[in-house]
């Protein structure tokens, strides 16, 4: 290890000395007062959970049982309770959003929380460079690629490179010989991925017996939040930084959905195995959703979720003829409960529907090809929406050339990928700080000679609620962090199940349960069952999924999950539409008969 990692590192030790854990308990009794009554708000397995001694401890914390909440207030109480140090505890999350807002909340000063890539980052230090998404995929795209990846997008070989590298498993000779070409790539432009900030930092703990000796003096505490979507690599980065057994782990193996990734639900199992003596505590009780929307949950996962709620909720399957019925089904669904058939109905009758918003509403699918018709019926009724994950407006990356020039023009500096220096430097002149963002846009549309395509229409729109550069920026970079997800915007919210995993709505609308839609990956059924947990567990108040008799022109079948389900659990329902188009279709198709025959 270099000179500089030994002072960094070391530096982390020096708060550790009596007089300054004297000043951290200090401030901590300003900064809460009310630490009591956080504690009395806690049921009986949170306060079990928060209040644990020493030693390790896995929390099985189910959808709306309050995980961040409990995963705090144990942070509050190791410090509180002059258990441990502030700045000798690490907790440890996976996007920079959950970090966020757990940061936001414990407010501690002194306590490291930290995303487990962004923990690499500072223990190798910050002369990295990274590559941009442009520069994988140009890298990847000139791989000689193994005869089992034939036909693959390059995304998609990007991902079985990534899980490659965080399985940490044998893989075959062709897949380790493409992983290794890649790596060689990005290594002669001097670059890295941020899966490498995973492997060197392992491979730096596992070589250096003084940097690991000095991480695990750092740390008497260290938690894992979301440990289900925690992968092989990662698993062994937490063993490597830790230095005794207070090891605590909370999350739900029932929503472990991340397997492309490399993550799996059994790293619980291997928790228990590394760790026999774990105190385990189930968090059961669910504040987040209605009785009905727990009961349906607990259904398909054989759980033991209590709902704390009481009031009534609503729960049903809804079979409409085909994509376009189903679309237009919950357009009408949605303008019937905004109080009117249509945006200026709905905001003039807000009073006489019970002030719903539109950012109550979120319709959720597996996969883009489910939600093609529902997104062109919603974009098409002039409400506003907003599409969050993989095929945002904001992935597109046209747009994100966009953005990157905007963002330029107002922090100075940045490498927007897609253009030489010249170029940028040429094209963010070209903005005038004084206009409007929006105008702004649309002078860099013509500067750049982009096709003002959907979706680049989109971003001009989106900027007409911003005066100024700066604030355009500032919501560049929080849609970003939360995966193009605004949530103070007034609109619909289309959104993949993978996407939606940490958000819940008020009412939600499962597209496409069906075979082969969901059910997708008939090879992995156990993990497609968690995915529909996922997404049912979304629902606050009102869930309704939605199947076809026809979709593309094929017949298809309910989905297995929840075909064999009770009235009990579900009610069943049919879109009172079905008989009339069925009619009109066969009419058609007559029509069509007879014009042939000329």
């Amino acid at each position: 290890m270099g000179l500089k990692h030994e002072v960094m590192l070391e530096r982390t030790m020096e708060p550790l000395c009596a007089p300054s854990y004297r000043r951290s308990r200090l401030n901590f009794s300003c900064h809460y007062p009310c630490y009591s009554e956080e504690m009395d708000d806690l049921n009986a397995q949170q306060r079990q959970a928060v209040e644990a001694g020493d030693g390790p401890m896995v929390i099985i914390a189910g959808p709306g049982t309050g995980k961040t909440k409990t995963l705090v207030a144990r942070l509050k109480y190791l410090v509180a309770s002059g258990q441990t140090p502030a700045e000798r505890i690490l907790a440890l999350t996976f996007t920079r959003k959950a970090c966020e807002e757990m940061q936001a909340r414990a407010r501690l000063p002194g306590v490291k929380i930290a995303t487990f890539h962004s923990l690499c980052h500072e223990i190798l230090g910050d002369e990295l460079v990274f590559a941009t998404e442009a520069q994988r995929l140009l890298a990847i795209r000139g791989l000689k690629k193994p005869t089992a990846w034939k036909g693959l997008g390059a995304r998609e070989i990007g991902l079985r490179i990534s899980r490659a590298k965080n399985m940490r498993t044998e893989a075959d000779a062709a897949t380790r010989a493409c992983v290794a070409a890649y790596d060689a790539e990005l290594q002669r432009q001097q670059l890295m991925d941020f899966d490498d900030l995973l492997v060197r930092t392992v491979e730096l703990l596992q070589h250096d017996a003084a940097t690991r000796q000095v991480m695990q003096r750092r740390f008497a505490h260290i938690l894992v939040d979301e440990f289900q979507d925690t992968n092989a690599l990662q698993y062994e980065l937490l063993m490597l930084l830790r230095g005794n057994d207070n090891v605590c782990v909370i999350g739900d193996p029932q929503q472990s959905i991340y397997g492309f990734r490399g993550a799996d639900g059994g790293i619980f199992d291997r928790f228990v195995h590394d760790f026999p003596r774990a105190l385990h505590v189930t968090l059961t009780t669910n504040y987040r959703s209605v009785p009905e929307v727990v009961r349906l949950s607990n259904a398909l996962s054989a759980g033991a979720l209590r709902a704390h709620r009481s009031d009534t909720g609503t729960v049903r399957a809804v079979q409409t003829l085909n994509e376009y019925s189903e679309a237009n089904w919950i357009l009408n669904a949605i303008q019937r409960r905004l109080g009117g058939s249509d945006l200026l109905h709905a905001i003039s009758d807000d009073d006489r529907a019970g002030h719903r918003s539109l950012a109550d509403f979120a319709i959720i699918y597996r996969s883009r090809s489910a939600a093609r018709a529902v997104q062109r019926v919603i974009a098409e009724s002039g409400l506003p929406y907003q599409i969050v994950g993989d095929g945002s407006p904001y992935d597109d990356p046209q747009v994100q050339l966009l953005i990157g020039l905007l963002c330029a023009s107002v922090d100075g500096e940045g490498v927007v990928p897609g253009v030489s220096s010249a170029q940028q430097a040429a094209l963010v002149a070209t903005i005038d700080p004084g206009k409007p963002p929006a105008d702004n846009a649309q002078a860099l549309v013509a500067a750049t000679g982009i096709e003002p395509s959907q979706n680049v229409q989109h971003l001009i729109g989106s900027l007409v609620q911003y005066k100024t550069m700066e604030e355009a920026a500032a919501h560049f970079a929080l849609l970003s962090k939360q995966d193009f997800y605004d949530p103070r915007a007034e609109a619909i919210t289309l959104l993949t199940i993978h996407a939606a995993k940490g958000l819940e709505f008020g009412s939600v609308f499962l597209v496409g349960i069906e075979e082969g839609l969901l059910p997708h990956d008939v090879d992995n059924l156990e993990e497609e069952q968690r995915l529909l947990y996922v997404a049912v567990t979304r629902a606050r108040d009102s869930l309704t999924m939605l199947y076809t008799h026809v979709r593309g022109g094929k017949p298809r079948a309910t989905s297995r999950f929840i075909a064999g389900l009770a009235p009990t659990v579900l009610t069943w329902d049919v879109d009172d539409n079905v008989a009339t188009d069925q009619r009109r279709l066969a009419k058609r198709h007559a029509k069509r008969a007879q014009t042939s025959l000329f």
